[in-house]
């Protein structure tokens, strides 16, 4: 549980207690906090996150500086929602109290979606899905792991963008009804009607830097 906190990483590194902004932070502050979100529920050892940091030029004072921004996150934020335990530094947030969380779930019950055929819920939930970005994720954060998460955040996004251009099974064609005295039959067409795009002349994306 967060107390009403909730965190975004598609953009800059932000949180927020409910409606307001709550600050991170300087920027290896809101990378540790990054790197916290990004294995949410599970503990990350120090040496892990001062190899994010520093990208094995660590200075000798690495693990305090560990230390002051895990307690000053503690003290922005809520003294419960990040634990030491043996294995590191764990961060307890829901997957509903990021916005990567909620991207997720939105793709997973589009795909739920189109599955059973109902392509008007699963258009809405990519679209809910793509709204969540506001800019280059994890912005500001350099360094061969947030590189790594970046990269992989934009292959889910192009995933979800994909998913709108998938078109729409055609519709099993039908024969032409029985020729009636009145009403000459004729000949069945040899080819099937042209699919029709459920989203032409929709805008697909939401306005971005993409």
């Amino acid at each position: 549980m967060t107390g009403g906190l909730r965190f975004e990483i598609l953009g800059p590194v932000r949180a927020y207690r409910g409606a307001e902004p709550v600050d991170p932070g300087p920027i290896k502050q809101q990378a540790v906090l990054a790197l916290l979100l990004l294995h949410s529920g599970e503990p990350v050892p120090v040496d892990r996150i001062i190899g994010a940091l520093w990208d094995g030029d660590a200075p000798e004072n690495g693990i305090d500086v560990v230390q002051r921004c895990v307690g000053a996150l503690r003290r922005a934020l809520d003294p419960s929602l990040v634990t030491l335990s043996r294995g590191g530094y764990q961060l307890h947030a829901g997957e509903t109290d990021v916005d990567a969380g909620l991207f997720r779930a939105a793709l997973a019950r589009a795909r739920t979606a189109l599955q059973t055929g109902d392509f008007e819920l699963a258009t809405g939930e990519i679209r809910q899905a793509l709204a969540l970005w506001q800019d280059e994720p994890l912005a500001g954060l350099t360094g061969p792991v947030f590189e790594s998460a970046r990269a992989r955040l934009h292959e889910e996004r192009a995933t979800a963008s994909e998913l709108l251009t998938k078109p729409i099974p055609a519709a099993p064609f039908m024969a032409s009804a029985p020729a009636t005295a009145s009403a000459p039959a004729t000949a069945p067409s040899s080819s099937y009607p042209e699919p029709v795009d459920p989203w032409a002349g929709q805008e697909l994306f939401p306005p971005g830097p993409f």
